[in-house]
């Protein structure tokens, strides 16, 4: 028996959200919408959305509501369908619902193995003609201005009207029978017109006309019948057959899960054959001349008080059709009604669409005289950028006059530099004179370097030797010198090839050396000899070779083998990745660079290497030092010391 926990019917917002598991309680999606059968108030299909569990996202399809099986107190339908198919099943996106018609839920319903609803009941309607079935069940083609269905979603909300056209309402909600997915009743709330302000009233779906085209519901109700109906409110809705009944009973319509009781009943009667007068006179007439015994008599009457009984019911059918025939009579007068008050809504449609067409080609002759005035508009608007231009040459004629007149205040100015570079060089002159004093200071330095090479080769014998491999962090920011020991820069990163792992380049900043300030600069790892217990790489290549070098800012570094092809070519080295695919070509041919075996050999060796570079390092700097150059180079040495104690001790 339903109630209130366990209810006959639920509203499509109740359902639709709730979960949708499998048989084997696995999370398939949920009820995005219903869609309602606009002919017999049926819920057609309803459309689940996919979540994560079969991968499909969004994708929306159309189920049966036949494969559903509600759980009530657990929000969720069980639906049941084997996963295999669901997975091949083929879906529809949010944004582009297909023309459903009764065609193509045909299909639908046969890949899931379900009979369409609508064949189940043209074959259980005994003795109804091909004529009568497509008449009763209406055309078969549907678009999308005349649909087979619509979502509860976009019926919700629509006016209900009474025949005369007046304004009685809206549709609150469709309440959907579990049993069989039927719309059990339609909820319609009234505003003003009858006075009945927020009152609930709950309306058989055969009691509603819907026109599509005005988002509206017609009332086949006459008003008085509508003004004495009973409403219900928002907190004691009707969730029962029993209830429902006295609703269907009072507005006049047979109960439809009645309806399929009554035509069995009626289907039966009508296939019993039916005796006509003549012929029941015939028989009787015959059965009178023939003689009979007194059994024979005996079963004589007992048939003729059988046919009485059967004439009796005969006469009741025939006056319940009578009924019928008058009621049908008189439901196809209002329908011719319909008809005509449709008819006479259509021509005022064609009229407000002639009117509008009128209105479109008023719009058009307004467009075309907007483009026209566009255009005058445009012609003003490049007469102006016109003169602005010539305003902007005369400016700049003026601006060449004024450089021009600054042109010969340089050469002016170069004339008086000349004379102040006649006046350096006397200095030089004089700071040569006082770089002999500091020789005396240097031989001193050469002792004291001296003595630290006797003690790093102390350590060396106790078992430190220059390592094979270092890391990019160790190697950033070290010194770049060159082969004259005069200090260019400084390591700013290591370039790292993805695909060989090599270090592709070196990216080096230099320093006031070439007045280059913060520019970087790729350089091969060829290029670069590493003096490790200095912190410093000499660079291999002429002065003047990378003074005339292409250098990059921070924010656009060469990223690409093609870009870092050009950097190699330019200081001549062959780029490795083509070392591998040159053929015919002789080791003699490649470059002939310092190997690293031949960089890390004995520490004897690297070290009296070593004091050669710096002491030809040191004679370079005093023919060219001043004496804030040589105080600068001693406290960066200091510093380097001091580092590199830190570094490797």
């Amino acid at each position: 028996m339903a109630d209130r926990n366990n209810p006959d019917f639920l509203s499509a917002s109740t359902l639709k959200g709730d979960k949708v598991v499998n048989r084997a309680g696995e999370d398939l999606g949920k009820i995005e919408e219903l869609m309602i059968d606009l002919r017999d108030g049926r819920i057609a299909f309803a459309v689940l959305s996919f979540g994560g569990f079969l991968g499909m996202g969004d994708k929306l399809f159309a189920i049966p509501w036949q494969a559903f099986t509600l759980r009530l107190h657990e929000h969720a339908f069980a639906l049941d369908i084997p996963k295999e198919t669901l997975e091949k099943a083929e879906g529809f996106d949010k944004g582009n619902w297909p023309i459903t018609t009764r065609e193509w839920l045909s299909t639908v319903y046969s890949y899931y193995g379900y009979q369409p609803y609508w064949q189940a009941e043209a074959a259980g309607v005994a003795g109804e003609t091909e004529s009568q079935r497509m008449a009763r069940m209406g055309s078969t083609s549907a678009d999308r201005e005349n649909p087979d269905f619509l979502s509860a979603d976009t019926l919700k909300g629509d006016k209900v009207v009474n025949t005369a056209g007046e304004d009685l309402g809206k549709i609150e909600e469709f309440m959907i029978d579990l049993e069989n997915g039927r719309v059990g009743y339609v909820v319609v709330s009234h505003g003003g017109l009858l006075g009945i302000g927020s009152k609930l009233f709950a309306v058989p779906w055969q009691a509603l006309t819907l026109r599509v085209h005005e988002h509206a519901f017609a009332l086949n109700v006459s008003k008085e019948t509508f003004d004495k109906a009973e409403g219900f409110d928002k907190d004691n809705w009707p969730l029962t057959r029993e209830k429902l009944s006295r609703t269907y009973s009072y507005y006049g319509y047979q109960p439809y899960w009645q309806a399929g009781v009554a035509a069995s009943v009626a289907g039966a009667a009508a296939a019993m054959p039916v005796e006509t007068e003549s012929e029941r006179m015939a028989r009787m007439e015959k059965e009178r001349s023939t003689p009979v015994g007194p059994e024979e008599e005996r079963g004589a009457q007992q048939e003729r008080e059988r046919l009485e009984e059967l004439r009796k019911t005969q006469e009741e059918k025939i006056s319940q059709l009578e009924k019928q025939r008058a009621e049908t009579a008189k439901q196809a007068e209002t329908e011719r009604e319909r008809l005509t008050r449709l008819e006479r809504e259509r021509i005022e449609a064609e009229r407000q669409a002639q009117t509008e067409k009128q209105r479109l080609a008023q719009l058009e002759k307004e467009l075309q005289e907007a483009k026209r005035q566009e255009e005058k508009d445009k012609v003003s608007r490049l007469e102006e950028e016109l003169r602005s231009v010539q305003a902007q040459e005369g400016t700049l004629r003026d601006r060449l006059s004024q450089l021009e007149r600054e042109c010969v205040e340089a050469q002016r100015q170069a004339e008086t530099e000349r004379q102040r570079l006649a006046e350096l060089e006397r200095e030089r002159t004089e700071v040569e004179r006082q770089a002999e004093v500091e020789r005396e200071r240097l031989a001193q330095l050469e002792r004291e370097r001296t003595e630290v090479e006797s003690v790093v080769q102390a350590r060396g014998a106790e078992g430190r030797v220059t390592p094979d491999f270092l890391s990019a962090s160790t190697i950033k920011t070290d010194r770049v010198i060159n082969a004259a020991g005069e200090d260019l820069g400084r390591i700013e990163e290591l370039m790292i090839d993805i695909e060989s792992g090599r270090v592709a380049y070196a990216v080096m900043s230099f320093g006031g050396f070439l007045g280059m300030a913060d520019k970087l600069f790729a350089i091969p790892w060829e290029a670069l000899t590493l003096r490790p217990h200095e912190h410093a790489f000499v660079l291999d290549i002429p002065r003047d070779v990378l003074e005339r070098a292409e250098g990059f800012d921070k924010s656009k570094w060469p990223l690409t083998r093609e870009e870092l092809s050009r950097t190699y070519t330019y200081y001549g080295y062959q780029p490795y990745w083509q070392r591998g695919m040159a053929t015919g070509v002789s080791r003699e041919a490649e470059p002939q660079r310092t190997t690293h075996t031949e960089r890390t050999g004995s520490l004897e060796t690297a070290e009296e290497v070593m004091a050669r570079q710096e002491k030809e390092r040191i004679e370079q700097l005093e023919k060219t030092e001043t004496d804030e150059d040589r105080r600068q180079r001693l406290e960066r040495e200091k510093v380097i010391a001091e580092r590199r104690e830190r570094k490797y001790h």
